[in-house]
């Protein structure tokens, strides 16, 4: 086969009389002036005529009716599912007002979160407080503290000269 050759499926359904009536004269067309086409349209339509030529065997019961059968036998039974009936959104939020074991859990750590962000809140404060007892040529508390936050803290590498020096130092 060349490549301008139509695929073995093509040829195929030419031969199970399956494709339109265009497409079909071009194959034909195509098959009468290319013998490599030509000979394996040949050889599809022996293997058609041997398939028609074999002799029809009925089954003697019907396969349908069996499969669908056993399907059915092989299936649950479906049991009608009763749902409970849902509670109103209102009483749901009643019952979780009036039921103190739920109030409880939900204190903990409602508690907790409350403790934990004022607790924050107040270092964070005390960072921002500036301290005045210290002489102003030497660092404040408050920038050692913070100085924590920078791009690059204490004690790491630096990646430039420029980057390890406060703002405004002579080195």
């Amino acid at each position: 086969m060349t490549s301008t050759c139509p695929p073995a499926d093509a040829l195929s359904a030419l031969v199970d009389d399956a494709l339109p009536p265009a497409v079909r004269d071009a194959l034909l067309a195509h098959s009468a002036a290319c013998p490599l086409c030509a000979a394996r349209l040949a050889e599809l339509r022996a293997l058609h005529d041997a398939f028609q030529d074999l002799p029809a065997t009925p089954l003697g019961f019907d396969l349908g009716a069996r499969v669908i059968a056993r399907l059915q036998a092989d299936a649950p039974a479906a049991a009608p599912r009763c749902l409970p009936p849902r509670p109103h959104w209102l009483a749901s939020i009643k019952r979780f007002f009036t039921d103190v074991p739920a109030w409880r859990a939900a204190l903990v750590p409602l508690a907790g979160t409350t403790a934990a962000l004022a607790f924050g809140v107040v270092l964070g404060g005390m960072l921002l407080i500036e301290d005045e007892a210290m002489p102003s040529a030497a660092p404040s508390a408050t920038l050692v503290a913070m100085s924590l936050f920078d791009a690059v803290p204490p004690g790491n590498l630096c990646p430039r000269a420029d980057a390890c020096a406060p703002k405004g130092s002579p080195r």
